[in-house]
């Protein structure tokens, strides 16, 4: 499986999982699974389960740079793709910061807004810069 393929699997966890805030991140690695929505490799289960043990100081992260926005008022989508991205950023080394990015905002432009995906980019960058 291709790292874009897994990245999108691990954004579709991640956008399931906020709408399921009490379950357990394997309770939605095995609904996903059961539905035969996705294929999660180990890349995709490892991060997911990295970025929810982390979620706090992830979102704690990106709320720094929402320009006098909170968490609560993004859309899945974008937070999804934000959580995904700064999880990678700051913890895989094998992840370039730009491709990090770049993905986060093709995930949000395929399943959400180009405006939407534009301050995805702007959010990140600004992270990028200043971390």
């Amino acid at each position: 499986m291709k790292r874009s393929e897994s990245r999108e699997a691990l954004f579709i966890l991640m956008f399931q999982s906020t709408f399921y805030k009490d379950a357990d991140f394997n309770e939605i690695i095995e609904n996903a699974t059961e539905e035969g929505e996705i294929q999660i490799d180990d890349y995709a289960k490892r991060a997911f389960e990295e970025i929810h043990g982390n979620l706090t100081e992830i979102d704690s992260s990106i709320e720094k740079y929402l320009n006098n926005r909170s968490i609560s008022r993004l859309s899945r989508v974008a937070l999804s793709a934000l959580r995904i991205a700064v999880y990678e950023i700051s913890d895989q080394d094998d992840v370039p910061e730009s491709v990090a990015i770049n993905e986060a905002v093709n995930l949000v432009k395929k399943y959400d807004t180009q405006e939407s995906a534009s301050y995805v980019n702007g959010v990140l960058g600004s992270y990028v810069r200043n971390k």
